[in-house]
C-alpha cells in the first residue's frame, strides 16, 4: 500500500462517524492528519496569520472537525509541518515534513471528498 493509499484509508476510518472528532493519539496517525491538512498550503509561500487561519478554517469545515483552527495551527507548528518566522508574523509550509509522511512528491489528499464519500456510503446501507 502506498503512503497515499494509507493516508486515504486512515482518513476514511477517522471520518467514519461523519466528522473528524479530534487528533489521533498515535503519532503516525496524527502526523498523517496534519500532513493532509498541510496539503491545503502552497510551498514557498509566506502566510500571514489571517491568511493561514482562513485556510485552516476552510480545511476544518471540509472535514466537519471538532478542532479549532488555532489548535490545528499550533499542532502543525509543534509537529514541524509549519515553520514560523522569528518574529512570528509569517508561516511557511515545511514541505519536507509533509513529504516525509505522504511521500515525495506529496500528493494532495482531499479529505472533504473522502468524508462526502463515507457519508454517501453510510446513507446507502
Amino acid at each position: 500500500m502506498t503512503a497515499l493509499e494509507e493516508a486515504e484509508d486512515l482518513l476514511r476510518k477517522l471520518l467514519r462517524p461523519g466528522r473528524l472528532q479530534g487528533f489521533p493519539s498515535h503519532p503516525d496517525r496524527r502526523d498523517t492528519v496534519l500532513a493532509v491538512a498541510a496539503g491545503a498550503l502552497m510551498r514557498r509561500h509566506p502566510y500571514g496569520e489571517k491568511e493561514i487561519n482562513e485556510l485552516l478554517i476552510d480545511w476544518l469545515k471540509s472535514v466537519r472537525a471538532r478542532i479549532d483552527h488555532v489548535t490545528l495551527r499550533r499542532r502543525m507548528v509543534d509537529c514541524g509541518f509549519l515553520k514560523r518566522t522569528r518574529d512570528g508574523s509569517r508561516y511557511l509550509l515545511n514541505y519536507g515534513r509533509v513529504a516525509g509522511v505522504l511521500g515525495d512528491p506529496a500528493p494532495r489528499v482531499d479529505a472533504g471528498v473522502i468524508l462526502a464519500n463515507a457519508r454517501h456510503r453510510t446513507t446507502r446501507t
